[in-house]
């Protein structure tokens, strides 16, 4: 038997093996990944808001270094799930965990600035109100990606003559709009 033939055929059916193996319903297509890579691209830009917010209005209170901490890991997870949904390969199941993580702490956040505004963490300065509106987005942009994930883990593709068939669907969604091609 000729010895390169064989090498040929093995890595050839090693190869496809691993493009069969990782090509799982579970993973975040590239295609498919245009509105959780926008969604998350605004996540990370109302953090990186929220974290001046903090700054100018919080700064001295006993609550402005959490309130930083808290800004920076949601930006910090927001980049992490940007990344997730640029690889054709990412687990949508990890992506819709650190979501979970993500909606829990954004909560918490939205608790620690209510806490702090009713003088818990000492005072405030100026008028917080907008403060509070970009808390209610943040939480509305993480519930549309939670929305976006579970959409793609629980879409079944259909095939038409061979080829996938892709249809655009638009939803209104917490103030702005998604579109979601499939």
């Amino acid at each position: 038997m000729n010895q390169p033939t064989t090498k040929l055929a093995i890595t050839t059916a090693a190869i496809a093996l691993a493009v069969v193996g990782f090509a799982s319903p579970n993973s975040a297509r590239a295609e498919y990944g245009n509105d959780l890579i926008s969604l998350s691209h605004r996540l990370e830009g109302l953090a990186e808001e929220l974290t001046e917010e903090f700054s100018e209005h919080y700064r001295h209170t006993e609550a402005y270094r959490h309130l930083i901490s808290d800004a920076a890991q949601i930006e910090d997870e927001a980049e992490h799930i940007h990344r997730l949904a640029h690889d054709p390969y990412a687990s949508l199941g990890h992506i819709a965990t650190d979501l979970e993580e993500l909606d829990e702490l954004a909560h918490h956040l939205h608790e620690l600035v209510d806490q702090t505004e009713r003088g818990r963490y000492g005072h405030v300065h100026g008028d917080t109100r907008h403060v509070h509106e970009m808390l209610a987005f943040l939480n509305r942009v993480i519930h549309a990606m939670e929305d976006e994930v579970d959409d793609l883990r629980h879409h079944d593709f259909h095939h038409d003559r061979g080829h996938e068939h892709r249809d655009s669907i638009y939803r209104e969604r917490g103030g702005f709009r998604l579109s979601i091609r499939r």
